[in-house]
């Protein structure tokens, strides 16, 4: 049986979705939209109530199911359904083989590539009734600040572990791989003076932070890890040694070792700092006083080589005539999330460039491609 994807019914709900606002927070219009899709192909439609907890005016995440012809575990397959600042009111463009915005605000593509393409998927499984595994989709809010859909996400409710994120740029990568992430605050309460009359008294945090950046590696630390301080914030006037400051950081690295290793030397030129900056003054020791916190702001994404859904997309991809390669990512997405608890989805691009700016666009060809290799991995899985 030759099933094939709808390509001009692809791009007309491509279309379709982009004019529908839905940044950050604000996606309640676009997940109403998608259920009411969801539940007219048939899927069974369950929308948790996340939506007010994480700061959105949506209801919360959808899970959907569309039962299979085959049983045994269901496919999933996950788009995130917020968008990036500008993104009211789009206005696609199609020229030639691209679909851009008119300049002044994001395409969407991201991630509406991705939506798109599951629902295109879906239509075609309804309408063509080839046999199939179980369908599962997730589509998830507030992914591009912070993944707190999918870290809020009950997956209880998730009745499969392989499936496929559809949230990359190229076609030709596939992303199994991207970084444990640590966020790295540092508070340094330095000994204000007056800066005129007697500053040798004081102890600047400014000068603290200086010296434990100054013994410290930061940004490229090897092929698998970064380092990059961002934030700063410190001070009110110039005539008082500097009391306060605080540092923002974050670590990223493909191999949790590693990062352990690189926030433990942060520390530990903190720490040095804080002893070089010891004295005493009036009889009295004084020293800096330096508190440190780093929480995980999420996992690693680790998908193996050989699971079950990097082979069934590489075979995807030949069929259709797409060089693709697995590839390591420096960012992080839902799926560095739902690995945390045990859902093998690697990242699968969609032809979608320039992201998170004006200049977006998505390249039609590629586009077509990766509707036609989810929906090869989608037939194949369970056979």
């Amino acid at each position: 049986m030759n099933v094939k994807i709808n390509e001009k019914r692809l791009l007309d709900t491509f279309l379709k979705l982009v004019v529908i606002d839905s940044e950050s927070w604000n996606e309640g219009a676009i997940q109403k939209h998608l259920a009411e899709e969801l539940k007219q192909l048939g899927c069974s439609v369950w929308v948790d109530k996340i939506g007010k907890k994480i700061g959105s005016n949506a209801q919360g995440n959808i899970i959907a199911t569309l039962k299979g012809s085959r049983g045994g575990k269901a496919f999933l397959l996950s788009s995130h359904m917020d968008t990036v600042k500008p993104g009211k009111g789009i206005k696609p463009q199609v020229k030639h083989n691209r679909i851009t915005s008119d300049g002044t605000t994001i395409l969407g593509a991201d991630d509406k590539a991705g939506l798109a393409i599951i629902l295109e998927v879906l239509r075609t499984l309804k309408e063509q009734k080839p046999e199939h595994s179980p369908v599962q989709v997730i589509f998830t809010l507030n992914e591009e600040n912070g993944m707190s859909g999918a870290k809020n996400l009950d997956y209880s409710k998730i009745k499969g572990t392989d499936g496929l994120i559809l949230d990359n740029e190229s076609v030709n990568e596939l992303l199994i791989q991207g970084p444990e992430v640590n966020d790295f605050k540092v508070s340094i309460k330095g000994v204000a003076a007056h800066a005129g009359v007697c500053p040798e008294k004081g102890i600047s945090a400014l000068e603290v932070a200086v010296k434990a950046l100054s013994l410290m590696k930061t940004g490229r630390i090897d092929k698998e890890t970064v380092c990059n301080f961002g934030v700063v914030h410190g001070g009110e006037v110039t005539n008082v040694v500097m009391p306060y400051l605080e540092l923002k950081a974050e670590v990223r690295s493909l191999c949790p070792k590693k990062l352990a290793k690189q926030v433990k030397h942060m520390k530990d030129c903190f720490a040095k700092a804080a002893k070089a900056f010891t004295k005493r003054v009036d009889g009295k020791v004084i020293k800096p006083q330096i508190t440190i916190e780093t929480p995980r702001r999420y996992g690693s994404l680790n998908v193996p080589k050989n699971a079950p859904a990097v082979k069934l997309v590489l075979a995807a991809a030949k069929k259709n005539g797409v060089n693709l390669k697995t590839m390591a990512s420096g960012g992080g997405c839902d799926a560095n999330v739902m690995c945390q608890h045990g859902l093998l989805m690697p990242n699968l691009g969609l032809g979608v460039q320039k992201c998170h700016t004006t200049q977006e666009y998505l390249d039609i060809k590629e586009f077509n491609q990766a509707a036609a290799i989810v929906l090869d991995t989608v037939l194949a899985y369970g056979k």
